[in-house]
């Protein structure tokens, strides 16, 4: 469970790493002298050294866990949203409104991320929900169309099909049978969905397509990139590219736990039925 207590510590950073740094976000580190340490290596004051503008890297990786983590977090409810609420509508009520949804989850499909993200900046502007949006509006499709294959076999369920003929309504087998089966999976892509959006947001920040002023982990690989000093200056570089990694790796993790999980609960589940 050590991904599991990664995760913690980045969500404890987020949330009171802010109120414990050394410097500001945007407050310039100077030299005994008076200079300001642009570039400096590490050193017992700085463990991270400085960027080209003199600012303290740690305390920019401390401001940078809070959007990373908002970005990911928002992203991925918006995910676990549009996802269930179209799988389990189109799988459940089915007919037309079933083959309209599926129809639209096939066109987002043929939506190209990068270009997508470009047209809707140019539209609105690079700011810092836009590009949750544009993650969160695109991503959504894969959960959809399990969470619908999901539906499409539970509703032919006796315990579905006993509610049915006892006079539930649609809204009330939904909630009450098809939801509380179907949230696992949905648990399971909200995980996934969480490390997908804080990569993409991180290429999206590299390509400068977000808020160039929001400190968000990618935003600072950016900045090491456009000062040539990505291999020159690794105090830099590298710290915020290994935190976007180790990040995501362990949501993955959690979410290949979450998946054992849920093959063995329905395998229970096919075992009991036979």
């Amino acid at each position: 469970m050590i991904y599991l207590g990664f995760i913690s510590f980045v969500l404890l950073l987020a949330v009171i790493g802010p109120l414990i740094v050394p410097y500001g976000y945007n407050e310039r580190i100077y030299g005994p002298d008076g200079e300001i340490l642009f570039s400096a290596a590490p050193t017992l004051a700085h463990p991270l050294g400085t960027t080209d503008s003199g600012y303290d890297v740690l305390s920019r990786i401390v401001y940078g866990a809070r959007p990373t983590v908002v970005t990911g977090m928002v992203s991925g409810f918006m995910i676990f949203s549009i996802g269930m609420t179209i799988g389990v509508v189109s799988g459940y009520v089915g007919g037309r409104v079933g083959n309209i949804l599926m129809r639209f989850t096939d066109l987002t499909y043929s939506i190209p991320l990068i270009p997508f993200a470009l047209v809707v900046v140019a539209i609105f502007g690079s700011g810092f929900y836009v590009s949750i949006v544009i993650i969160g509006a695109v991503l959504w499709r894969g959960l959809a169309r399990v969470i619908r294959s999901q539906v499409l076999q539970i509703k032919e369920r006796p315990f579905i099909l006993a509610a049915k003929t006892s006079g539930a309504s649609t809204p009330y087998i939904i909630f009450k049978h098809v939801l509380p089966n179907v949230a696992p999976m949905g648990i399971l892509f909200l995980a996934l969905g969480t490390g997908y959006a804080i990569v993409i947001q991180a290429g999206l920040a590299f390509l400068g397509v977000t808020d160039p002023f929001v400190p968000s982990w990618g935003i600072m690989v950016r900045n090491a990139y456009e000062s040539g000093m990505m291999s020159s200056a690794l105090w830099w570089s590298l710290p915020p590219g290994f935190l976007i990694s180790i990040t995501v790796l362990s949501l993955f993790m959690l979410g290949r736990r979450l998946e054992s999980q849920i093959t063995q609960n329905e395998e229970s589940m096919i075992a009991e039925a036979g």
